[in-house]
């Protein structure tokens, strides 16, 4: 019998850390033995999109979805495959999106399958050996491709709020101060030095969750994905300022075979395919008033951030809030996935609570370039530093009028504040 240290060892020794490797490599592996003795297929060879069979995304010129979309992107007049810093954002989106496809594998076949190695906060914060290894898979494959780029994975990452904030403060501004030292590798928030790269290339940062939705995860529930979010600071070329925007953003659900994708100014993509919102009057979507989306016709996913007691309780006084007011409410408990589903316009709006940047990186680029709106609980655009959001798909129009509704009950019934 393998532990699971060993085992990920020897699926470590495998990976090739190249991203020409081929998924059929992992399926040569023989099976191991599970937990109470039962055989676990850690590859399955069941029909399933390879990094050789997908169709990955060629981004469109076309700057947006519609006249009516409201990303406050300054992208738009950038060259076809660059943004800001001397990038092209082509290439980094593809091997996002086939670093997504890797971990994606290694999900699919453990999902249901493997046991808890660790928990974080709590009982409910879950850490499984796939978490770890999809973040190692996904990092090594960056590091090949980029080796001069950042990376900030959440295992990386200690617990709690202050943990991740202070994780990502440091990591920006590693990626932004672009210094090293020697050791040749791309910078982690435990590898400080060895930023190296060309000179002329602007340096990104990877924002990573390798399993966002680890207890649906372990537990054989298909709401988890991987979410892999590019973080620009600008190069010095740039024109614009130098608040971290994130510029490209994938999130993969390996078991529902939804790859969403979109880059900053070129639009958001389901499995290739431009996702394209139009105004109908379908009673689902947008009414005829040209008002978007009324609160009685939403159906909102609210989150339910288990770090403490004070988000669980604003959690719960909201969800008591708005199910009297909205069509429905939802907690799936994956924000990317959320995200993504908001993009695609079957949720039309998310509210959560002390969110971490990887929770929240990829599917910022993504819902923006969808035509959906990011706020803070002010009402204002939210960055990658804002930790509370009201996300909101798009509506056809500018006026965000299911965000503003959602950010009044939240403000009328104590929703707000929390320690």
């Amino acid at each position: 019998m393998y532990g699971g240290t060993a085992l990920i060892m020897i699926l470590s020794m495998i990976i090739v850390t190249s991203t020409k490797t081929s998924v059929d490599a992992f399926r040569l592996l023989p099976r191991r033995i599970g937990k109470n003795g039962g055989t676990l297929a850690l590859f399955s060879s069941a029909s399933s999109p390879s990094s050789a069979a997908f169709q990955y995304t060629q981004l469109e010129d076309s700057p947006m979805v519609s006249s009516t979309s409201t990303s406050t992107s300054t992208s738009t007049s950038m060259s076809k495959d660059q943004y800001r810093g001397n990038r092209n954002l082509q290439h980094v989106l593809r091997i996002a999106e086939n670093a997504a496809l890797k971990a994606g594998e290694i999900m699919r076949s453990t999902s249901g399958k493997i046991a808890i190695s660790n928990t974080k906060t709590n009982t409910a914060d879950l850490v499984t050996e796939s978490d770890i290894l999809c973040q190692k898979v996904i990092n090594d494959i960056i590091q090949n491709e980029f080796p001069g780029d950042c990376f900030l994975g959440e295992e990386d990452v200690g617990a709690g709020s202050f943990a991740s904030s202070s994780a990502l403060d440091r990591a920006l501004f590693i990626t932004k101060k672009g210094e090293g030292g020697d050791s040749g590798n791309a910078c982690t928030v435990d590898a400080i030095g060895g930023i190296q790269g060309e000179d002329d290339k602007e340096k990104l940062l990877w924002i990573v969750d390798p399993i966002d939705g680890t207890t649906n995860f372990q537990a054989g529930l298909p709401m988890f994905c991987v979410s892999i979010g590019v973080v620009s600071l600008g190069g010095s070329d740039a024109s614009t300022d130098d608040d971290p925007q994130v510029v490209a953003g994938v999130i993969y659900n390996p078991i529902l075979n939804e790859m969403v994708s979109a880059v900053r100014g070129r639009g958001c993509y389901l499995n290739g395919e431009r996702i394209k919102r139009t105004n109908d009057d379908d009673d689902n979507d947008v009414n005829d008033s040209d008002d978007g989306i009324t609160l009685d016709k939403a159906l909102v996913n609210v989150g339910f951030p288990v770090y403490s007691e004070g988000t669980l309780r604003v959690s719960s006084r909201t969800v008591t809030a708005l199910s009297t007011k909205v069509r429905g409410v939802r907690m799936i408990a994956s924000a990317s996935q959320v995200m993504s589903w908001v993009a695609m316009g079957k949720l039309s709006a998310y509210v959560s609570w002390d969110l971490n940047a990887w929770d929240i990186a990829a599917g910022m680029v993504i819902v923006e370039e969808s035509g959906g709106f990011i706020s803070d609980f002010d009402g204002e655009r939210a960055t990658i530093l804002t930790r509370d959001m009201i996300i909101s798909c798009n509506e056809g129009n500018s006026k965000h009028n299911l965000s503003k509704a959602i950010l009044q009950v939240l403000k009328e019934n104590d929703c707000i504040e929390y320690q």
